[in-house]
């Protein structure tokens, strides 16, 4: 079976050092946008294949796309002055257009169902960046009540909510809110966990 497709990573570069405020906010930015497309990939995983790497520094030098064990490694065309140009939602679509340009030039060469990346761009663009995850709702061993989990995400923070129905009303709580750091959450598994 092997391992399930994780993310897509993008190493894009940048006029600022590692660790710095700046640095964190434009990689914060990438990873969002980046966790929320592979979210609206709806759990396919593109055949032998972890993970994308999207390495646009060696444009001009890969002539061709590489391959390690599970990971897939590509590098399309960026420019960061282009990129420093638009405000936070035209980066948003640059970074999001950088993942597509990437995906379908991968979908072509391994031969993996374009359709999914396609829905996916549509879905994250129809719905203006909106990171939001509604986990299918659980009856209750009594039958009595419904719940379900939901995730909402910003570049920073990861929220999670619960919604119990139960004698015609719904209640929503926010269980917690935690730092989003990276391309993959534990709360995924969370939410798949959950009972």
């Amino acid at each position: 079976m092997g391992r399930p497709f994780s993310d897509i990573t993008l190493y894009t570069p940048g006029p600022y050092s590692v660790g710095t405020p700046e640095y964190i906010e434009e990689v914060s930015l990438q990873n969002y946008v980046s966790d929320l497309y592979v979210q609206k990939m709806y759990g396919y995983k593109p055949p032998k294949t972890s993970r994308i790497t999207i390495q646009p520094v060696f444009h001009d030098i890969w002539k061709r796309t590489w391959k390690t064990g599970s990971i897939i490694a590509i590098a399309p065309y960026f420019s960061y002055d282009q990129y420093a140009s638009l405000d936070r939602f035209g980066k948003y679509k640059y970074i999001l257009d950088l993942i597509q340009t990437a995906a379908l030039q991968l979908c072509d060469e391994y031969h993996w169902d374009k359709n999914v990346f396609e829905k996916a761009y549509i879905e994250v663009t129809e719905n203006n960046f909106k990171f939001k995850i509604d986990y299918p709702k659980k009856l209750s061993r009594d039958k009595s009540k419904l719940a379900n989990l939901s995730i909402e995400k910003t570049e920073t923070v990861t929220s999670v909510f619960v919604s119990i129905e139960a004698n015609g009303s719904i209640v929503k709580a926010k269980l917690f809110d935690k730092q989003n750091v990276w391309w993959y959450d534990c709360v995924y598994i969370l939410a798949r966990h959950n009972k």
